[in-house]
């Protein structure tokens, strides 16, 4: 299971500097880093107005995917908040790291920029699952605190979560929007299962991965 943790802060603390900084830190490490950046004050217009996939969803389409070689995105209507396990999901499958800016209120562990001339407290505490500031003052918060230009640290702080929070499964499941780890005993015995059912025979070296969704029947 793939770990999640956001950058949060006040307006103009600098968490997208941070996170830009952060990410080609950790991108030369190698890591595989993806980003989910929440946007509080809707609607979020990301198409082109009177391009193809704009007249789709205009049209009525529930959900349009633009789909090129090199690149894709999906632009999709919500009733609320989509919850970001649902995300991590859905749509990282592949990445080490999941580094959101903002979902301050998530349930996320997270990292709070904040700098002394905004005169403003933190906004979070070891209650929101605070695990890190990154200021130019002490805050007294009882967690690491980071400079605004110790990147590095940072990295290597976020290195040692990333492997103690990272959980190795064969199997993922979503229930209800909610990420659920297997143990390790039933995650290899349904893996088997499944693969034996869909790829007969197969090696371990050559097995296939296969995406399983099962929806509620409707009576």
């Amino acid at each position: 299971m793939v770990p999640v943790y956001s950058v949060v802060g006040r307006s103009n603390s600098g968490k997208t500097t941070l996170l830009e900084r952060l990410l080609r830190e950790l991108t030369g490490r190698g890591r595989r880093v993806g980003t989910i950046k929440h946007h509080r004050h809707g609607p979020v217009v990301v198409d082109v107005p009177g391009k193809d996939s704009w007249r789709h969803k205009a049209s009525g389409a529930e959900t349009v995917l633009l789909a090129s070689s090199d690149r894709s995105f999906a632009i999709w209507d919500s009733a609320g908040e989509t919850p970001l396990d649902v995300l991590a999901f859905r749509y990282f499958p592949t990445v080490d790291v999941i580094l959101t800016e903002g979902f301050k209120a998530g349930a996320m562990p997270k990292i709070e920029v904040n700098r002394q001339a905004l005169g403003a407290p933190l906004l979070c505490t070891s209650a929101d699952r605070l695990m890190a500031v990154v200021a130019d003052w002490d805050t007294g918060a009882p967690v690491p605190h980071f400079g605004l230009d110790d990147v590095g640290p940072l990295a290597d702080f976020l290195e040692r979560r990333i492997a103690a929070d990272h959980i190795q499964t064969e199997v993922e499941l979503l229930v209800d929007g909610r990420r659920v780890a297997l143990d390790a005993s039933t995650d290899t015995v349904l893996a088997r299962i499944i693969r034996s059912l869909a790829s007969n025979p197969y090696t371990p070296e050559h097995a296939p991965q296969i995406e399983l969704r099962i929806s509620r029947r409707s009576s």
